[in-house]
């Protein structure tokens, strides 16, 4: 069998094609893109198990469902949304997140060795910081936790002018920390308010519809947070051929790579979470069904409106809010303060903390490895 190429004789240097050349157009995949994508199953797998627990820990909370019951509905829900949103080209936090926060045109020309530690760097940043907030049993924003890893490790690689700042990351990014969970306390809060007063009269049998809303509720909100997480890691992907890694582009990525995510994001899911269910459903405010009703419908009507918007946010951050405003309205010294600011405090760090260590990343492989 022959496998030679032909080449042309003509000794143009301008058009000449090389083997380097035709091999690398000839890859679906680098080897560069290969390892960052499997840093993105790993840190998708991380999301399934802390934004995934939030989606369940109220109802687990008030025993509305068992805690396995609830698990298997959410992690059947986690793995079929990602796919159904892709189908239907549901993707606009993906999008912004390759194109809206690093200028595209400062790809333009890089080499694969300071593409991959920039992609890299960023993700590693993202690891870093929720591997952290983890071990130390703190609700964390998965989104901004993504999104300061890519910030960082831009401004390191292509400097402070390459961020989008007024475009996207000082609207749609540093002013959700603060305006997305101060939604969800306030919704939280008048909501909870609404309900007592409408309710006052209710008979006990109330009770019996407040647990199948909690039920109706879980998969509602499993499927706005697997729509929004699923998204970040279809980004992060996104930015892999933004930066001329691979040659699938947004518009052709191939279904199995959905699919991949998908799975990570329901296996964090059922292999992980319970602290973060009870910090979330048990060491804010002690929930009553209402609560964890009024906290579900507050957390995903944010959720699926963000997604909607192609703004990222993560749905502990939310739920975490909501949770506090039900508590201050039914009873505002039942509510852990203590465990709400060590929550609060979390969320303002992260942005600048993810950041830091994307930058840091960038500095030791790009700097320091490759010499970029």
């Amino acid at each position: 069998m022959d496998f030679s190429l032909d080449f042309p004789v003509q000794c143009d240097y301008n058009n000449i094609i090389t083997i380097e050349n035709y091999s690398y157009r000839g890859r679906q995949m680098t080897g560069y893109a290969i390892f960052i994508f499997i840093l993105i199953l790993l840190y998708t797998f991380y999301m399934g198990v802390n934004d995934g627990s939030n989606a369940i820990a109220t109802t687990v909370a008030t025993r509305a469902v068992q805690p396995r019951t609830a698990i298997v509905i959410a992690a059947l829900i986690n793995f079929a949304i990602p796919v159904i949103i892709f189908v239907l080209d549901i993707v606009s936090v993906a999008d912004n997140i390759s194109a809206k926060l690093v200028y595209n045109q400062f790809f333009d020309g890089i080499s694969d060795e300071k593409a991959f530690s920039f992609v890299v760097s960023g993700i590693l940043g993202a690891i870093v910081w929720g591997g952290t907030t983890f071990a130390l049993k703190i609700p964390n924003s998965t989104s901004h936790t993504v999104l300061g890893g890519i910030i960082g490790a831009g401004i390191a690689a292509f400097g402070f002018g390459a961020i989008q700042w007024k475009e996207f990351v000082l609207v749609k990014v540093v002013l959700m920390i603060v305006l997305a969970p101060v939604i969800g306390l306030l919704l939280g809060f008048f909501l909870m308010k609404l309900v007592r007063r409408i309710a006052r009269r209710a008979s006990r049998s109330i009770s019996a519809v407040l647990t199948g809303l909690q039920r109706l509720n879980l998969m509602i909100l499993a499927g706005a947070f697997s729509s929004n997480n699923a998204q970040k890691s279809i980004g992060m992907f996104f930015l892999v051929s933004a930066v001329g890694l691979t040659v699938y582009n947004e518009a052709h990525i191939p279904i199995w790579i959905v699919l991949s995510f998908a799975g990570a994001l329901t296996l964090g899911l059922l292999l992980g979470g319970y602290r973060v269910i009870n910090t979330v459903g048990r060491k804010i405010f002690k929930l009553q069904p209402v609560h964890s009703v009024i906290a579900q419908f507050t957390t995903s009507l944010v959720m699926i409106t963000a997604t909607s918007l192609g703004i990222s946010l993560s749905t502990g951050q939310i739920m975490s809010s909501s949770i506090m405003g039900v508590g201050a309205a039914e009873r505002a010294n039942g509510v852990h303060w203590n465990m709400a600011i060590r929550i609060v405090v979390s969320w303002l760090l992260t942005l600048p903390c993810s950041a830091g260590m994307g930058a840091l990343f960038y500095l030791l492989i790009g700097k320091a490895i490759f010499g970029v």
